[in-house]
């Protein structure tokens, strides 16, 4: 369970807002979006983790904040945000336990950090995500980027009348260790019914 005093105040806010569900930053780098953000977490002590190819990462103790760098990031904060509400501590339909997080209004995630996990030491279902992104928060194995194995994803780009440009690309049909990820997005590109 993700405890709630970890929020501080300062992120301490509500569901996305308009400006998060806005499609005017497709495509855009949200890097001077976020620049200030940025500087922020830092004079609060959070330090740069890592880049994937759309969100930045930041820690600071228990927790990191995933900031976007584009619009797929966006989504990807907002498909992991939702996961995770949807799914709390219970696991997903393929068997995945995901980390505890949270959208910011600002369009960012907060997630509490986790400790990779074993090479040797490690559940089934973590085959099924990209990378292997999977470590252990409070003794459980836990997913921390999961954004791209949601199968639901679809069906909320659809109700935010988002499309992120990767998620529904032939590269991730070929690459996506989900088997209901990849028979979707090849029914869509041969123009099968959902």
């Amino acid at each position: 369970m993700f405890d709630e005093d970890i929020y501080e105040e300062d992120f301490c806010e509500e569901e996305e807002d308009e400006q998060v569900l806005s499609t005017e930053w497709k495509g855009e780098c949200l890097y001077e979006r976020y620049y200030n953000f940025i500087q922020y977490l830092q004079s609060k002590g959070f330090s740069y983790v890592s880049s994937g190819s759309f969100r930045q990462v930041y820690q600071c103790g228990d927790k990191v904040i995933k900031v976007p760098r584009y619009h797929d990031g966006l989504i990807d904060n907002m498909v992991e945000a939702r996961a995770y509400k949807k799914y709390h501590s219970t696991p997903t339909p393929e068997g995945l336990v995901l980390a505890p997080c949270r959208l910011l209004k600002n369009g960012c995630l907060m997630m509490v950090f986790v400790q990779r996990w074993d090479l040797f030491e490690r559940p089934d279902w973590s085959d099924k995500i990209d990378g292997g992104q999977v470590g252990l928060y409070k003794g459980k194995y836990v997913a921390f980027d999961y954004a791209l194995e949601m199968v639901e994803r679809f069906q909320w780009e659809k109700e935010w009348g988002m499309h992120s440009t990767f998620f529904n690309s032939r590269d991730w049909e070929d690459q996506s260790k989900s088997k209901e990820v990849r028979e979707h997005l090849r029914r869509l590109r041969l123009g099968i019914a959902a």
